[in-house]
């Protein structure tokens, strides 16, 4: 407790400060009618971008970021004309490493009656750059209680692994004790081989995953004790998977993922016991603590949105920090670790949204674009990029 509230003191004086950069639209003239939820490209020598909105259109991004041509890439809409739900939708769209050879991308979206996540794979065709709908191959779905805590972020690792995250299944304080139940995927990482099959699933898991081997575990979990996942991320230089959690009732945390992690929850609501089971003893677990949590009841945020560790070009100063975000209070910060990615060195707030004036700014992912970027998601329909005042 003594640690935890000295960092969040820290916190504190680094908010006071001014916010040293404001957003520009990365596309002048692109602000989408429905949410963007999901950047990502494909990699190569003349990368294609595209943007995922989230009740089913994925559109094609120009080069030309003054050019308003954006044409659809895939349209599911009607396939999800029944996710409704606040967080129901598109969650996650990653594009294959080896895409110039096979030309696989792969989507993790929701699902109704019965209400599930699903995680597929579809082939794009090279003319037009556009998707199939018939080429669709569910590689797996997982059952969902209630309709939030989705998660469904979706990234792949330097090892060629697709990494899957999966919520608790919503409602407060996790009452079926999914995230920490070792036979349910429900508040869990996934880590998946999607380039083999073994018996009769669509997807192999790697004999090196943590509880490959032990018959009470699914072999599927990389790492557990999550709520909601909203963004996860490998830093292009160390390796490191970074991953933020949507809390409950007093922290917002960052997490530096490590195989075969319990992350507490629901035991724990960040480095703290969760309040609604402070009445009876913590069931023991080696729980890993985040690298850094912010407060929901000294109002630092209230919903925080990953996010990315930034080595680009433009903005030396912030070379190896984790750049994130808080979804309610319109703010972008960037944490850098120590190096041992087991403390913060340093958070700065680069983005205060204005509460008084007339623009309004949710942030709903940070992604980083072809040149290494930060491209920054608004539940307004508009993409930003940093600029320095």
């Amino acid at each position: 407790m003594r640690q935890s509230l000295f960092v969040c003191l820290a916190v504190l004086v680094s908010y006071a400060q001014a916010a040293p950069y404001s957003l520009d639209p990365a596309w002048t003239k692109l602000q989408f009618p429905d949410c963007p939820v999901v950047y990502a490209h494909t990699g190569g020598d003349k990368p294609v971008q595209v943007i995922a909105l989230q009740r089913g259109l994925i559109k094609v991004l120009p080069e030309d970021r003054n050019s308003d041509d954006s044409p659809v890439f895939l349209d599911l809409r009607e396939q999800l004309r029944d996710e409704i739900h606040f967080e129901a939708g598109i969650h996650g769209l990653v594009f294959h490493p080896d895409f110039q050879k096979n030309r696989r991308v792969f989507l993790s979206y929701s699902q109704s009656e019965p209400r599930r996540n699903v995680l597929s794979e579809f082939t794009v065709q090279k003319a037009p750059f556009k998707v199939d709908p018939g080429t669709e191959r569910i590689i797996l779905e997982v059952p969902h209680q209630l309709a939030d805590h989705f998660s469904g972020s979706l990234a792949f690792g330097p090892d060629g692994c697709l990494y899957w995250s999966i919520g608790d299944g919503g409602l407060r304080d996790d009452p079926h004790g999914s995230a920490q139940h070792p036979f349910l995927l429900q508040g869990k990482l996934l880590r998946l081989d999607v380039d083999h099959r073994s018996g009769r699933r669509a997807y192999s898991i790697p004999e090196d995953n943590p509880f490959v081997g032990q018959q009470e575990w699914r072999g599927e979990i990389y790492a557990l004790g999550f709520r909601n996942i909203w963004g996860m991320s490998f830093d292009s230089q160390t390796d490191s998977l970074w991953a933020v959690d949507v809390g409950q009732d007093l922290y917002e945390e960052i997490n530096v993922i490590r195989s075969g992690g319990n992350y507490g929850w629901s035991e724990r609501d960040g480095n703290e016991r969760l309040l609604a089971k402070q009445a009876r003893a913590e069931t023991p677990g080696n729980y890993l603590a985040p690298i850094h949590v912010y407060s929901r009841a000294q109002a630092e945020g209230i919903c925080i949105v990953g996010g990315a560790v930034y080595h680009g070009e433009a903005y030396p100063d912030l070379d190896g920090s984790y750049i994130y975000g808080d979804w309610g209070y319109g703010k972008i910060w960037a944490l850098r670790p120590n190096e041992a990615h087991s403390s913060v060195d340093q958070i700065t707030l680069l983005v205060q949204r204005d509460d008084e004036g007339t623009d309004r700014f949710n942030p709903t992912g940070i992604f980083l674009d072809t040149a290494g970027e930060p491209i920054i998601l608004s539940h307004t329909g508009w993409l930003h990029k940093l600029k320095k005042k």
